[in-house]
């Protein structure tokens, strides 16, 4: 069961890089979502400890990069919430509706990492207690 679980966010995580690659500036959007779906993957094969957390905190990182570069478009789109839905095109008179899109991925992508980060830290008490 629990490698389904790791299976089914892998697999999200990766279509949702696989869609950023339409999008204007894919390197870094693509880059977050398969630092973000390596998390589980690497959990999935097994191969947590070293390698596990490296990848946790770099794929956090680049999920608070990404949190703390769409914030403000996302804050923007707040004002215009009432006016706009986020399901139409990308406009450059719009910014903030890609931008709140991109906020909402990128805050999944965080939870998921941040959750795996958790889940870990968890185990590892769990295992000094038993040691102590």
């Amino acid at each position: 069961m629990t490698k389904l679980i790791h299976l089914i966010f892998c697999a999200l995580l990766g279509y949702t890089a696989w869609l950023q690659l339409n999008d204007p500036d894919p390197l870094f959007w693509v880059t977050l979502y398969l630092l973000a779906a390596a998390v589980p993957f690497v959990r999935m094969l097994s191969l947590g400890g070293g390698i596990g957390s490296k990848t946790t905190g770099v794929a956090a990182g680049y999920c608070a990069a990404g949190i703390l570069m769409t914030l403000p478009g996302g804050v923007e789109y707040l004002n215009h919430i009432t006016s706009e839905s986020l399901i139409q095109g990308m406009s450059p008179t719009k910014p903030y509706i890609e931008e709140a899109r991109e906020l909402i991925g990128t805050v999944f992508a965080f939870f998921v990492v941040v959750a795996y980060w958790v889940v870990d830290s968890l185990k590892l008490q769990r295992r000094s207690d038993y040691f102590a």
